[in-house]
């Protein structure tokens, strides 16, 4: 009978787990002038339709989790892998332009000083510069 009990927890777990998106969306969208012209209510949490946006949302989001950092290892091999001291170059700063594009995303998300934000983000669009430019008119 215990085990029995054990199963039921954990399958409920499970299911508050793998409903957890659906529910997000949904109690995030039922306060606002989108979630009310879709007629969605708070108390279309933990519905039906909440597990149906889960079952979509819940791959993309291990997709989106998994992908980035498979995609970072094939470049990294990648990278070693070019003879010439330019494709070298060019494939590391790279991670450069990548880096500095995370970061001014991610300030923009906090209240920090806002010449901070613009200064981070100037640092992007000059790096990207730079990178894109590196193949056709640098280290030739």
């Amino acid at each position: 009978m215990k085990e029995i009990q054990e199963n039921n927890q954990i399958w409920e777990l499970v299911i508050e787990w793998a409903s957890l998106p659906g529910d997000w969306i949904i109690s995030t969208l039922a306060d606002t002038d989108i979630g009310a012209y879709l007629g969605l209510v708070q108390s279309d949490v933990d519905s039906m339709l909440s597990v149906a946006i889960s079952i979509v949302l819940t791959p993309v989001i291990l997709f989106l989790l998994v992908y980035p950092f498979k995609n970072l290892i094939d470049v990294i091999l990648h990278c070693h892998r070019h003879e010439l001291k330019k494709d070298r170059i060019k494939c590391k700063t790279g991670f450069l332009v990548l880096v500095l594009f995370l970061s001014a995303l991610a300030i923009k998300q906090y209240p920090v000083e806002s010449w901070i934000q613009d200064g981070v983000f100037a640092l992007f669009i000059i790096a990207w510069l730079v990178w894109f430019s590196q193949g056709r008119w640098l280290n030739k």
